[in-house]
């Protein structure tokens, strides 16, 4: 990760070099949101004093992303932690979104296990066979009861939520209900 610290107003050359400091060792939070080590091309620092005002600005440019945070404060200290803690945030968030997309590819992969026919030949509408494509929605038992109740269908094919299989409710005799499940 190349880093580029810039003051703007600081006179004072320790000052300045603590500040630097300060700053990569507070950076060294951000390594746990990366995927691998190296993977920020640049990030730049620009800390800046306006009489009684501090501020601290930081941007972070990737080939997949982009992310700035700025701060103001009393203390120069507290407007990086601020500027930090914004760039968590937005790490936070973007890493929870890829995530979220991943474990829903993952779960629109997931095949039903024992659903496959013994020979490698598809099933073919034919006369006597009519095939049908439908997709399990995500429900508990309970509304699955209700939904096959109000309609006139005489089975329901859902994905369990709590389970995360799939299930079959079907209408017995006398008004019951019968659940497959695997």
């Amino acid at each position: 990760m190349q880093v580029t610290v810039t003051t703007r107003h600081i006179d004072d050359p320790q000052k300045v070099e603590n500040l630097k400091k300060y700053v990569l060792k507070k950076l060294k939070k951000l390594e746990r949101y990366i995927e691998s080590k190296g993977s920020f091309s640049e990030t730049k620092i620009v800390l800046g004093v306006e009489k009684f005002r501090n501020t601290a600005e930081i941007i972070i440019n990737s080939g997949t992303f982009k992310a700035m945070s700025s701060s103001e404060s009393e203390d120069m200290h507290t407007a990086i932690d601020r500027a930090i803690d914004g760039i968590i945030k937005q790490l936070k968030k973007q890493t929870e979104k890829r995530i979220k997309t991943k474990r829903k590819k993952q779960k629109e992969e997931i095949t039903v296990k024992g659903s496959e026919t013994t020979d490698s030949t598809p099933v073919e509408e034919s006369d006597d066979v009519i095939v049908e494509r439908i997709t399990a929605k995500p429900m508990s038992v309970e509304e699955a009861i209700l939904q096959l109740r109000v309609s006139d269908a005489n089975f329901l094919t859902f994905r369990n939520s709590e389970t995360g299989e799939i299930n079959v409710l079907y209408k017995r005799k006398g008004n019951k209900m019968g659940l497959i499940s695997p």
